[in-house]
């Protein structure tokens, strides 16, 4: 989807005065000082033409599914312990077997606040997002649009911490809590949680290069069959590859990740995605 006011965004940030640090020090992790803030758009296309079987084996479906996520987030520095910000997403999906008929949607907007809950472990931090989904019928339940997201609100939580490993490398672990309150029309009967690890190795070749790569296990403790909940009822892995690069250094960075879903449970897609990012960090 088209980001229109971004161009204008990024234009009106790059007449204001540079900050002092290297973007690369502002992982997830770290929070902002206060007045310092951060604007990232991120741009998610998965697509897949195959599902996982009992086996663990890949099989064709005969149509292709595309899923486009646009994440766009917005972080302000209240101090150096307590951020606070805004999500909006927004996705749209398509199937070949539909005649690649579409469907667009605001899927979640809402509040979040992030916190450094130790200052002795300024590279440990908590966040915690409050997704609304305004889309009518997202599931196509009553058959008014291809599968969009769940019928839910989503409650995230995501526990962050980076280690430096020396000056030209770091690790990043994430350690996400998705959980989904279902509304009336969906149809899961129950809320549901799904947990989401992820584990990220950066190195640093210059200042303004960032090479990463990253693996993520992503269960989910939902038995949708049964409309129960069921520890680890179903889950995927996918691993890749990303690249940033500071565009304009201490202000705009852009970032490009690949990834494949190389492991899975029954009827889980077995799909690859491209990502692009654009990042702007204001400091004072």
């Amino acid at each position: 989807m088209r980001i229109i006011l971004l161009p204008i965004f990024i234009l009106l940030v790059s007449l204001s005065a540079f900050g002092q640090n290297n973007l690369q020090n502002y992982t997830p992790s770290i929070l902002f000082k206060k007045g310092d803030w951060e604007y990232k758009t991120f741009q998610n296309l998965y697509t897949q033409t195959k599902l996982f079987d009992t086996d663990g084996g890949k099989v064709a479906t005969g149509q292709r599914e595309t899923f486009f996520t646009s994440i766009n987030q917005f972080l302000y520095g209240l101090n150096d312990q307590v951020n606070i910000g805004l999500d909006v997403w927004v996705k749209s999906s398509n199937n070949s077997i539909d005649n690649f008929s579409s469907s667009t949607g605001l899927t979640g907007i809402g509040p979040k606040i992030k916190i450094a809950p130790f200052k002795d472990l300024p590279r440990l931090s908590i966040q915690s997002t409050f997704l609304f989904n305004t889309v009518d019928d997202p599931e196509g339940v009553n058959g008014s649009r291809y599968f969009l997201e769940w019928d839910a609100n989503l409650w995230l939580n995501q526990i962050y911490f980076d280690l430096p490993l020396n000056k030209k490398s770091q690790l990043f672990f994430q350690q996400a809590f998705w959980y989904r309150m279902t509304k009336d029309g969906s149809s899961v009967d129950n809320n549901f949680l799904e947990t989401q690890t992820s584990i990220f190795y950066s190195y640093f070749p210059t200042s303004r290069w960032t090479i990463y790569g990253m693996t993520e296990y992503f269960p989910t403790h939902y038995d949708f069959g049964n409309d129960r909940s069921e520890a680890f009822f179903a889950y995927f892995l996918q691993s890749g590859l990303g690249l940033k690069y500071q565009l304009i250094p201490n202000l705009i960075e852009l970032e490009a990740l690949y990834t494949n879903f190389w492991n899975g449970s029954e009827f889980k897609g077995a799909g690859e995605t491209i990502n692009l990012g654009i990042r702007v960090i204001r400091q004072k």
